[in-house]
């Protein structure tokens, strides 16, 4: 039987345990962001071949071996800026106790929500779930993955542009953070990106680790009707700024072949990197 998560969760609010804001008081989407059709329009699967596609395969190809490595693990892991989806955490669930999705709208933490409830009308992420398993070498199956995350996941808002982006919780320092596809959200100017950088690094303990996952050189994505701008980074500017908050890189990899129009999204490369803080 899976387990019901219900959505108003305990958390740790200046060191003392209570209960956490409802999604519906937590800040909505300012510029007509709409979660569902942001998920139909990135990660449905390929018309054509009925898979999902490459960029989200090299993602979780890269999650598996960080967390299968047994080099990344602990009582508890953050992703912030989780957005509508919960893909970038099917491989580390097996490896924390604590998982926290979070994210600063409104709308997508319900979105999540609606699938941690496994809602009728949730997204459908039994193909990303079963590709996982399969990568994992089917040790569980894709119904006994979810329900160990739903079991274990947190919802929180969050800021990465805020000092403490889980303001104003405050929990231990963690593990892990995870941050996917974000930063270029979330940051207009580089130093702005710096910044944040530094924000995301203050909650991970000494020698924990960070997990980034961007685009380069991308300036726009565009969901139904509307176009989103985006902050234009190349290798050089992560580079410099993970290595300004105090950690070391210890994987950078890259992947070309990007599939969506360039009418959709401009991106030229996607990374995924692997730091310590020191």
């Amino acid at each position: 039987m899976l387990h019901e998560p219900v959505f108003v969760h305990r958390l740790l609010i200046r060191g003392e345990e209570m209960d956490a804001e409802p999604a519906e008081k937590w800040p909505k989407s300012e510029n007509n962001f709409d979660a569902r059709k942001y998920l139909d329009t990135f990660y449905a699967l390929d018309p054509e071949t009925q898979e999902i596609d490459k960029e989200s395969q090299f993602l979780l190809k890269f999650m598996d071996r960080i967390f299968a490595s047994g080099h990344v693990q602990g009582e508890s892991i953050i992703e912030l800026g989780s957005g509508p989806s919960i893909h970038h955490i099917l491989s580390a669930c097996k490896c924390f106790k604590k998982i926290y999705l979070t994210d600063y709208f409104q709308e997508n933490l319900r979105e999540i929500e609606r699938w941690l409830k496994d809602e009728e009308d949730a997204f459908d992420w039994k193909p990303y779930l079963k590709y996982v398993c399969n990568l994992e070498g089917n040790r569980t199956t894709p119904e006994e993955k979810a329900a160990e995350i739903r079991k274990n996941v947190l919802l929180l808002k969050s800021d990465v542009n805020k000092p403490n982006p889980l303001e104003p919780n405050q929990l231990p320092p963690t593990d892990c953070v995870i941050i996917a596809g974000c930063l270029i959200c979330a940051c207009k100017t580089l130093d702005d990106f710096r910044s944040a950088v530094k924000n995301i690094v203050s909650l991970v303990r000494p020698g924990g680790f960070l997990i980034i996952s961007d685009y380069l050189g991308a300036s726009y994505y565009v969901v139904g009707k509307d176009k989103f701008p985006l902050l234009s980074l190349d290798e050089d500017m992560v580079r410099r700024a993970i290595a300004g908050a105090g950690c070391a890189i210890e994987e950078f990899n890259m992947f070309k072949d990007f599939a969506i129009p360039e009418e959709v999204f401009d991106c030229k490369n996607v990374f995924c990197l692997l730091a310590r803080k020191l």
